[in-house]
């Protein structure tokens, strides 16, 4: 897999942290704006900069860059406080470790997801899930509300990384929105199961390859290799 730049998505696909993002979404909410969020914005595959635009306006705060960088601050504190709840609640999805240790030792991978660089390291941590990923060269969900518009932010990033293009890239994650992200900018996709949506319905998105989950390592490693294709 020389010369495959490989993105993973966090939430669903490596990790599942039972609601804690959500949770320091909300404590941040409360905390900067004086009222409880009402209305939750829709999640799942979306960028936290997406999130947080729709947050504020659901929730009759005027949507400005500083109300956006007020919300963003305050999840990461509310959440730097909430980590110590993640070993409990939370868990790194079957197979994770092993498949990103593997794909480590062939190729460079990164993270592609809609969270915040500091949320995304905060959950991946207590799993020991960081040492496998080059964080540098892969982009986060503030950079962008549109997601497919993160691969090109990584392409750029990787490139300042290591001196050198990716044109192959391939990005794992478990919702529509993570294959529409790749199939629009050109990457290959792999769909992982392990979220809200099953394996057929990622195969009609889209994927290139669907898995059940990431347990086989193997599987995995050949999904990816075909998807680079």
């Amino acid at each position: 897999m020389d010369g495959v730049l490989v993105l993973w998505d966090v939430d669903h696909t490596l990790v599942d942290v039972d609601g804690l993002g959500r949770e320091a979404y909300d404590l941040a909410f409360l905390r900067r704006f004086g009222v409880p969020v009402r209305h939750q914005p829709p999640m799942a595959g979306r960028t936290d900069r997406a999130i947080a635009i729709d947050m504020l306006r659901f929730n009759g705060v005027e949507v400005t860059a500083r109300h956006l960088e007020d919300l963003r601050e305050g999840a990461e504190a509310a959440l730097d406080e909430l980590a110590h709840l993640l070993p409990e609640r939370g868990r790194a999805l079957p197979g994770a470790a092993a498949a990103l240790a593997a794909v480590k030792a062939r190729t460079v991978q990164s993270l592609l997801t809609g969270n915040v660089r500091r949320i995304a390291e905060v959950k991946l941590g207590p799993f020991g899930l960081t040492a496998h990923l080059d964080l540098d060269a892969g982009a986060y969900g503030w950079s962008h509300e549109i997601r497919a518009e993160l691969v090109g932010i990584a392409r750029a990033n990787a490139r300042l990384r290591f001196g050198r293009d990716y044109d192959r890239i391939v990005l794992v994650g478990d919702t529509p929105e993570d294959v529409g992200a790749a199939l629009s900018s050109g990457a290959g996709v792999v769909g992982v199961a392990t979220g809200r949506y099953t394996v057929a319905e990622l195969q009609s998105a889209g994927a290139h390859v669907a898995l059940a989950d990431l347990s086989d390592t193997g599987r995995v490693e050949e999904a990816i290799k075909a998807a680079a294709r």
